[in-house]
């Protein structure tokens, strides 16, 4: 009846990265999609 989890901290900061270059790359696409359709009006 053990109520305390051990969380792994190598498996968090792995997905915390994984979430933070996502985050980037989208973030990127995004920048690129605003500049496109602003030099088309």
């Amino acid at each position: 009846m053990e109520t305390y989890t051990y969380v792994n901290i190598f498996e968090t900061k792995g997905l915390e990265y994984l979430l933070l270059i996502c985050f980037l790359v989208l973030f990127i696409f995004l920048i690129k999609y605003l500049k496109k359709t602003d030099h088309d009006e």
